[in-house]
């Protein structure tokens, strides 16, 4: 009997845990200052998913884009992760997430803002800065990404020249 209540208990623990393989291989950081210092040490770009409870998509974000190779791999190399929650005024409701500031609140998520270390945001065809809100699949994130990558390049080289 102990044997089988030992099985059932292990069983349900593996079918009810929350399922965290799409933060496997990457640093996620839930600190939005030491992300940036981070991206100062190693010249890295932000990229800042902000995620609520109550979303629909952020989980569906997380398992079936932020889960793939190719992401992982473009996040490796140019990017400093970062997932905050976009509660206002409490402490964050999302587990393993910081709590976002209110300067980056977003009136929707999923959310995902481009910036430098220094919260330099990334213009996008004359807005005011580059984020992009809702679902995308994985070619069309890895283009946004290409895109941040692209005009990081530039404004940098833009700060040589001054």
């Amino acid at each position: 009997m102990k044997k089988y209540l030992c099985i059932y208990f292990l069983l349900a623990s593996f079918l009810y845990s929350e399922d965290f393989s799409w933060q496997k291989g990457l640093s996620w950081q839930s600190d939005l200052n030491e992300a940036k210092q981070l991206a100062k040490y190693h010249d890295k770009i932000i990229f800042l998913f902000i995620e609520s409870r109550t979303c629909f998509y952020c989980p569906k974000l997380k398992e079936e884009i932020f889960n793939q190779e190719k992401f992982q791999q473009k996040i490796k190399q140019h990017f400093i992760p970062v997932i905050l929650d976009n509660s206002l005024d409490a402490d964050s409701d999302v587990e393993n997430t910081g709590q976002c500031p209110p300067r980056l609140t977003v009136s929707m998520t999923p959310a995902i803002y481009f910036m430098g270390a220094n919260e330099e945001k990334f213009l996008r065809n004359g807005k005011k800065h580059m984020i992009i809100y809702g679902m995308w699949n994985l070619e069309q994130m890895l283009e946004w990404m290409n895109d941040a990558v692209l005009k990081d390049k530039k404004l940098k080289e833009r700060s040589l020249i001054k």
